[in-house]
């Protein structure tokens, strides 16, 4: 099987077809019996060439005699595959990666085979000419060197230094494309931390205790392990579910009661719904809500598989307001849809395919999702509203606007007294997300 040839149709869909990495590789490891070796390359590649695409373009630039966004898409992306095996894989000769890229192209688009061979090998001679590292010293701009060399869009840099000032942004910033930690939750409906902790220990997996939630693992050196997690007895017996310590933080930070009536607005894929489940010990009534069917299936799934039995689900759009539920809800979590540009290593091509359009239309139904929320709060309930980006539009801007209108509410500070909490890869490795507690 040619792993390259996967991933340049695995990245053709992602780039051009509008597919979700994470669904489209999923689907692609399904279909196709991939040895190991292969599989780590192919995720590699894919992966690599999705978070340093920017860099790669500038790589190719240097080199081509025509615009990159001039290219036929199936040229562009035989040069990323191409360069950033050069750049970033040290265990492949160089001449197979020319001979890989050319028979690419002569099969995929033959009358660019020339093109690309003579792109490929000027990139190699300036490698052995310059090296690989990439000269912060020679830019003027900053934030134009790390948007380039770390394929974050410039505009995306200005919003992490924005939130987070400079240091803290000059040091987050590379780390979006580091792998993230693989993260676990232990569902203590079913077992205890330290036990799950010794369950993976036992199987070979080293298990280390995360620093932000007390129900928080950190999974290493999993090997064969990770790509066959779902299929350990451990996760089929419902002992815990994958999921960053941030989004565990939103549901803490709301604290529901044993006997709390509760609403998720936006549940799925019921992550944060079965987490309130397990701090509520199956006690009081969630009502998980979404406004696609076939997302609440997934939550229904992990409902049985981590026995959680206090769930209501409810097919509906949280932007449509229900007289009937105003004023019943002791607790709300809205995490509410968003850019996702705290997630962006999970999820790469988000940074590439925002837009202000998209932009706009999302503060527009956040804006609707709290005002709904804030009506269905009781007097003296508490509402969480949690992102996961760091654009302030969607953020403290919202807030501000929400109070504005309802003046009856109060911001509840967090630990550190803050009113806004945000989170990050600084923060034992997690996403960043946003979050508001505020009281009515």
């Amino acid at each position: 099987m040619n792993i390259r040839k996967l991933a340049l149709e695995t990245l053709l869909k992602i780039d051009y077809d509008g597919a979700y990495s994470n669904l489209e590789i999923k689907r692609t490891l399904q279909r196709f019996p991939i040895k190991d070796e292969d599989r780590r390359l192919y995720l590699n590649i894919v992966y690599g060439c999705l978070q340093n695409q920017i860099y790669l373009d500038y790589l190719i630039k240097q080199q081509s005699s025509r615009p990159v966004n001039k290219l036929h898409k199936e040229v562009s992306e035989i040069l990323r595959i191409a360069i950033y095996q050069l750049y970033f894989l040290d265990k492949i000769p160089n001449y197979a990666i020319v001979n890989e890229a050319v028979n690419l192209a002569a099969e995929i688009q033959p009358q660019a085979k020339g093109f690309i061979n003579g792109v490929v090998r000027n990139i190699m001679r300036k490698i052995e000419k310059d090296g690989k590292e990439f000269k912060f010293e020679n830019w003027d701009n900053e934030k134009e060197a790390l948007s380039i060399r770390y394929s974050v869009p410039l505009w995306i840099v200005h919003k992490y230094y924005e939130v987070y000032g400079v240091e803290r942004a000059e040091s987050i910033i590379p780390l979006l494309n580091e792998k993230p930690l693989f993260t676990v939750r232990c569902n203590t409906l079913k077992t205890s931390k330290d036990q799950l902790i010794q369950d993976f220990q036992d199987a070979g997996v080293e298990a280390i205790s995360g620093n932000l939630s007390p129900n928080a693992i950190h999974l290493t050196n999993l090997g064969i392990f990770e790509s066959n997690i779902e299929n350990s007895h451990l996760y089929r017996e419902g002992h815990f579910l994958i999921q960053d310590q941030a989004a565990m933080l939103t549901v803490e930070r709301l604290n529901p009661k044993l006997g709390d009536r509760v609403l998720d607005m936006c549940a799925a894929p019921g992550g944060k719904t079965t987490y309130l489940s397990q701090m509520m010990e199956n006690q009081g009534q969630i009502i998980g809500r979404d406004v696609y069917a076939n997302r609440l299936k997934l939550i229904e799934q992990s409902m049985q598989r981590l026995k959680c039995t206090n769930i209501i689900l409810e097919d509906q759009d949280g932007c449509d307001f229900s007289l009937a539920d105003e004023a019943s809800f002791d607790k709300i979590l809205l995490d509410a849809p968003c850019t996702g540009l705290g997630v962006i290593r999970r999820k790469p091509e988000i940074k590439y395919h925002s837009t202000k359009e998209g932009r706009k239309a999302l503060v527009k139904i956040q804006a609707t999702l709290l005002e709904n929320a804030v009506r269905y709060l009781k007097p003296g309930g508490e509402l969480l509203y949690s992102t996961c980006t760091i654009n302030k539009d969607e953020n403290e801007n919202q807030i501000s606007k929400l109070l504005a209108k309802f003046p009856q509410l109060q911001i509840i500070p967090d630990q550190n007294g803050n009113d806004y909490t945000y989170t990050s890869p600084l923060m034992d490795g997690c996403d960043s997300f946003f979050m508001c507690l505020l009281k009515k």
